[in-house]
């Protein structure tokens, strides 16, 4: 809201929210009504619990949405634990997928001339399953290629003589292109390694929220020839994960975002930032804009918007189908993560070099794989192929364990979305 107040080109727009929280949605659109009303943006407002009346009349549908929430999302990690499955599996996955495609499904009937900007995860999945099964105007977004900007901090280069190209597939990217005042700056972050990284780690009191030097990146780095970006050292290989210790290894102290420690501290952070929007929207008191000043922030949700609105050109990190293909090795109906110019004509990929063999085969390939499964278990509505998933899974000890899991979770009342489309295996 904040970045469309700022933006002179988009006043006048109207926003409709849409949530299944009443309370949130009074709250939120009080905050967006005093926000405009402040920087003077013109914006109209309408709140709504029902998707398809949001979309009535909608040029941009933006889908943020965990369908089910945290909570939910830590009970289904508990289904997998209990299994053997420790901080547990994408199988939630089917069902935010599952979810996804109603929302693209509504999209083409209602407003089929929408652009659909996908920011809830999972983008890589998700968003390939939608290009597969609707013909919806599809991008998908993360900010995780802003992990490039860490680098450049830690190795003290200037942001605006960066340059940097990052394709592969969304949490999975890879620094291609680093340049540093139009040379190449890859020897920078070798000298870094040799001379000060184990001190940087030794002293290592960061946020776990931040991977992007950590011990793993590193390590993926020397071992596939490219530095992973953003999301990817959190994902890394199953070696970095394998219990609290390891992570802590690899991830410092907390161990990382995904664990134990640095997941519980990202929801206590997630409440502290509704409570502070909620504070916000309500104090009379003090302005808006001092919660939220008047400056565009990080994300490029706004600026594509623009861009396709106002017809103003922009270069930015998108997620779309791989038509040219623009990622070459892979099929054109799968989204990849790659540089986009947009403009008032739309979307235009730009292809980037085959990745190094190295890399194909170590890491992209694998990760297609099991995107595949994941795609082809929500598309199909096989619960074999799930199945499948779990016994590739390398904590999967046996048959019996895949299928329990499975069975539990298909079972719970609170999946009826997959249990739609899935048989629950016997």
């Amino acid at each position: 809201m904040r970045d469309l107040c700022v933006n002179k080109g988009l006043h006048g727009s109207h926003v409709t929210f849409m949530d299944v929280h009443e309370e949130r949605l009074s709250m939120i659109s009080r905050l967006a009504e005093r926000l405009s009303g402040e920087l003077n943006a013109g914006l109209s407002f309408t709140t709504t619990t029902d998707r398809q009346a949001a979309l009535k009349g909608a040029d941009f549908v933006i889908n943020t949405a965990l369908d089910g929430g945290h909570d939910w999302a830590e009970e289904q990690r508990g289904i997998a634990e209990k299994h053997g499955y420790y901080r547990g599996t994408a199988l939630p996955a089917l069902a935010q997928i599952a979810f996804f495609l109603e929302v693209a499904r509504d999209i083409e009937r209602i407003c089929p001339n929408a652009w659909l900007i996908e920011s809830a995860n999972p983008v890589f999945e998700g968003c390939t399953a939608m290009s597969r099964q609707t013909n919806v105007k599809l991008i998908g977004l993360c900010h995780g290629h802003h992990g490039v900007n860490t680098i450049a901090k830690v190795l003290g280069l200037e942001p605006k003589h960066v340059t940097a190209k990052m394709p592969g597939f969304n949490h999975w990217i890879w620094l291609t292109e680093f340049l540093y005042k139009g040379e190449n700056a890859y020897p920078l972050l070798d000298e870094w390694i040799e001379t000060k990284a184990q001190e940087f780690w030794t002293n290592d009191d960061r946020s776990p929220f931040d991977n992007q030097m950590r011990r793993a990146a590193i390590h993926q780095y020397q071992l596939f020839g490219l530095m992973p970006i953003g999301d990817t050292p959190r994902a890394g290989g199953w070696w970095y994960h394998t219990d609290l210790a390891t992570k802590q290894r690899w991830y410092g102290p907390d161990g990382g975002f995904d664990s134990e420690i640095g997941w519980a501290k990202y929801l206590v952070r997630c409440e502290q930032k509704v409570r502070q929007i909620e504070q916000a929207a309500l104090d009379q008191s003090k302005p808006i804009t001092d919660t939220f000043p008047a400056k565009r922030g990080g994300e490029q949700i706004v600026p594509i918007i623009n861009s396709l609105v106002n017809n103003v050109p922009g270069t930015y990190q998108v997620n779309i189908p791989n038509k040219g293909p623009l990622l070459p090795g892979f099929p054109e109906n799968l989204v990849v993560e790659c540089q986009a110019t947009v403009d008032g004509s739309g979307m235009h990929g730009n292809p980037v070099p085959a990745l190094p063999r190295k890399l194909m085969v170590g890491a992209m390939i694998p990760r297609w794989q099991q995107a595949e499964l994941i795609v082809e278990a929500a598309c199909s509505g096989d619960p074999d192929i799930a199945l499948i998933y779990l016994l590739r899974d390398h904590r999967t000890r046996g048959l019996e364990q895949a299928e329990g899991l499975l069975n539990e979770w298909l079972a719970h009342p609170r999946n009826t979305r997959v249990a739609q489309i899935f048989t629950t295996r016997k």
